[in-house]
């Protein structure tokens, strides 16, 4: 455990399975925040990203999924409020849920509503319905995951739009040109992808865009991708002429991953955008990616002002959007300026924690 919590201090607990990197300085602005707001904000999870770089600055505890072992931790802390962060699949889960109930111990779930993979599932809904049903309250990704929710549990839900921490982000005076001649980057213009690209059998569909670039005559247009879990077969199948795969750049300042994306003209991820949309927004890159079953931070992109959405597998159509905006200076201006604004707007970490604030403030005050 990380940092020391007063034993007359109220606290919050966020019971989760694995932290992400990208959640830790997340969780750190949540730390700073909370304490400001008379809280202790802490963290318990089954562990922690292996490869995460990133400094921990709020209260943190790797323990396996024991319900005895939590029950036990859970019970020394005597949080004023908790917040569960698990997937249906997580078992530990469900003698949490019955648990709090009968110790009165109020928790919010913290979840996107339902499935947005599986929309159509009647078993999965009835089980997000059950769960919804038990909890104090709920903390929801977006607005439009209300949708998701039966409107009976409308009253009890809070709304923190999902995103990164934006100010955790370096501020990086090198150029574009700069950044291009330092990574050996000769394109004029370069689209990049970011993602985990095995993530759930592949659900951001990068071999769309190696099959674009696998064909594409253009002497100028050079695609970046950026993340781990590309397969051998992915990888004998670029282009050398106008592709460079940089792998997992991690670091603990997001240094890296942030030049690529100050260098880069627009981002184009054809399937499950998610927070990597936020992130390209923030550098001002407009985003392309197609229709499918997408998270909830799809609600940030707006076809034509900060983005597009093709048709699912129209390569010809996504090609032709992409080679758009790059041959369009005015337009791809316009797409990024808006793409900067809207992110910030919609989509800040204070918002964020605000809602969280709200959520813990109704259950502490039960």
């Amino acid at each position: 455990m990380s940092g020391v919590i007063r034993s007359d201090t109220r606290k919050v607990l966020l019971i989760s399975n694995p932290v992400m990197h990208y959640r830790v300085p997340v969780y750190n602005y949540f730390h700073k925040r909370f304490r400001e707001s008379g809280y202790e904000f802490s963290v318990i999870a089954n562990r922690l990203q292996e490869d995460n770089r990133k400094p921990i600055e709020f209260g943190f505890q790797q323990l396996p999924f024991d319900f005895l072992k939590y029950r036990k931790v859970i019970t020394d802390l005597n949080p004023s409020a908790i917040i569960l962060f698990l997937h249906m699949k997580d078992r530990i889960i469900w003698p949490l849920l019955h648990w709090f109930k009968v110790r009165r111990i109020p928790f919010a779930f913290w979840t996107k509503g339902g499935n947005w993979d599986d929309p159509d599932s009647r078993f999965k809904y009835c089980l997000f319905n059950y769960v919804h049903a038990l909890s104090d309250a709920l903390i929801l990704y977006s607005a439009a995951c209300k949708d998701y929710v039966h409107p009976r549990f409308h009253s009890k839900a809070f709304v923190a739009n999902n995103t990164l921490n934006f100010e955790s982000f370096p501020r990086l005076a090198e150029t574009k040109e700069e950044i291009k001649r330092d990574l050996g980057i000769a394109f004029p213009k370069t689209v990049l992808f970011m993602g985990n690209m095995a993530a759930d059998n592949g659900r951001k569909r990068v071999e769309h865009l190696i099959e674009i670039f696998g064909t594409l005559a253009r002497e100028d247009v050079g695609l970046v991708l950026a993340g781990p879990g590309m397969s051998s077969d992915l990888q004998g199948r670029l282009n050398p002429r106008n592709t460079r795969y940089f792998g997992n750049v991690q670091d603990p300042e997001d240094r890296q991953i942030s030049r690529l994306c100050k260098m880069a003209d627009v981002c184009a991820i054809p399937g499950h955008v998610g927070l990597s949309l936020n992130q390209a927004f923030y550098w001002g890159l407009p985003v392309i990616t197609e229709e499918g079953y997408h998270p909830p931070e799809i609600a940030y992109l707006k076809p034509g002002r900060n983005g597009f959405i093709v048709p699912s597998g129209a390569l010809d159509a996504f090609a032709a959007r992409i080679l758009y905006v790059l041959d369009h200076d005015d337009v791809r201006a316009e797409l990024s300026r808006n793409a900067t604004i809207d992110i910030r707007r919609e989509a800040s970490t204070e918002n964020m924690f605000q809602g969280f604030r709200n959520c813990v403030e109704r259950l502490a005050g039960q």
